[in-house]
């Protein structure tokens, strides 16, 4: 029996066994052309029915996208568009037989996602998913290298991480749990453990019902907790780093890649991201301080960073401190926070500060948000056994990777969305 041969390793003159789903068939008189992919390639299947009348037979039942398996020939064809070489077959078994489709490229976003695992077979969609997996390896090594411990934190908490009502409770025995928002309160809990460095990509979940195209109930995201820092300019320095580090390697990996398969000419910027106060981002957008950005906001000020700065990053800083978590630390005799925004070209992609390590005043922030000290005594231990000053960041993978592809929502860089309204497929 012939192994299995990825189309992309297939040569003329091999004799080769190639597996994977129909994409296109051409019927004719004498001759049947089927096209076959697999997650590497495609390739020209030729049956002259006259010369094989049993296998012409077999090739009359396929339907498109069902899978099959064949073996053969590889032959030189110049006139073959799909690198100028077909397959002439000895062996058909078609392995599934598939019924007419229930979408197409023109359907809408809502039943493509009903069928998510049809839309996904579209070969430019996939592409997003290979890219993603050698970005994501990218962020991890950067990591690595610059002595960062990774560790995978609970999902399962007791507590609401950021104190609010925007938490998925699910039954846990006899008790209550919640689906963490974050791993805020672990990745400082790492800090109190005396790591240094923390990361972690992983999963977040907020329920929160908002049907936009950068929101969604559960998804993927970049963590990430330093110690002994000055202030939250240390924090942003690394995430910079990491980012310019990432797309210095996306143009050098996946320049082709992107191109070809995305039709993006991709270069990567170079130069360090504009930092600005949010006072000073709403004189550059002439309106008056809101305290908070919203989406036209973020939208028209990456339009300006681009403009004035040729930088598709801009640094939001000194938010006011009613804005933020109560984990935020606020400077000395002012309102204002050391939290910190990063908008990548129109959204928010990262949040990120400097973390108040003194235990009363953590006490005192709950309060003032609401939030009863005693609920959250798991959290303030850490504080009270000594722990260094730290600061930290989350990215939003989806949002960031969909601004990368020049997608218009996550939900195209996401596998299976989660959204207030989908909890299927």
């Amino acid at each position: 029996m012939v192994k299995r041969t990825l189309i992309k390793d297939v040569q003329p003159c091999d004799v080769v066994n190639v597996r994977g789903f129909v994409d296109a068939i051409r019927n004719q008189k004498n001759i049947i052309f089927i096209i076959v992919r697999d997650e590497t390639a495609k390739i020209q299947i030729t049956v002259f029915k006259p010369e094989l009348p049993r296998l012409a037979d077999v090739f009359e039942k396929i339907t498109p996208e069902s899978t099959v398996s064949i073996t053969g020939k590889v032959v030189t064809a110049p006139n073959v568009k799909l690198g100028g070489i077909e397959l002439i077959p000895t062996e058909c078994q078609i392995l599934s037989t598939a019924k007419l489709l229930p979408i197409d490229k023109d359907s809408g976003v809502e039943l493509q996602l009903d069928y998510r695992w049809l839309d996904l077979r579209d070969r430019k969609k996939t592409a997003y998913f290979k890219i993603m997996t050698g970005l994501n390896q990218i962020i991890r090594q950067w990591f690595v290298d610059n002595d960062f411990i990774e560790c995978m934190t609970p999902k399962l908490t007791a507590f609401s991480s950021e104190g609010g009502a925007e938490v998925f409770k699910v039954d846990y025995f006899d008790t209550k749990a919640y689906l963490t928002q974050s791993p805020q309160l672990f990745k400082q809990m790492a800090m109190s453990a005396g790591f240094g460095k923390f990361f972690e990509i992983g999963t977040c979940y907020r329920a929160e019902k908002s049907f936009t195209s950068r929101h969604a109930t559960e998804f993927f995201a970049l963590d990430v907790e330093m110690a002994f820092l000055d202030d939250e300019n240390d924090v942003m320095d690394a995430e910079e780093a990491m980012l310019l580090y990432l797309l210095k390697e996306t143009e050098a990996k996946y320049k082709q890649l992107i191109k070809d398969e995305l039709g993006i000419d991709f270069v990567a910027q170079t130069s360090k991201f504009p930092r600005i106060t949010l006072e000073d981002a709403f004189k550059l957008l002439g309106v008056p301080n809101k305290g908070d950005l919203d989406p036209d906001n973020e939208k028209e000020l990456c339009r300006i960073a681009r403009e004035k700065y040729q930088s598709d990053f801009i640094w939001i800083t000194k938010f006011p401190s009613k804005t933020r978590a109560f984990y935020t630390k606020q400077y000395k005799d002012s309102k204002l926070s050391h939290g910190f925004d990063l908008l990548y070209r129109g959204v928010e992609i990262t949040s990120g500060a400097l973390r108040e390590e003194r235990v009363d005043v953590l006490r005192e922030n709950m309060l003032a948000k609401g939030i009863n000290p005693n609920d959250m005594r798991f959290y303030t231990q850490f504080f009270e056994y000594g722990v260094p000053p730290h600061g930290g960041f989350a990215l939003g993978l989806a949002r960031f990777y969909s601004k990368l592809f020049e997608l218009p929502s996550v939900k195209d860089v996401t596998f299976l969305f989660r959204g207030p309204a989908r909890l299927t497929p």
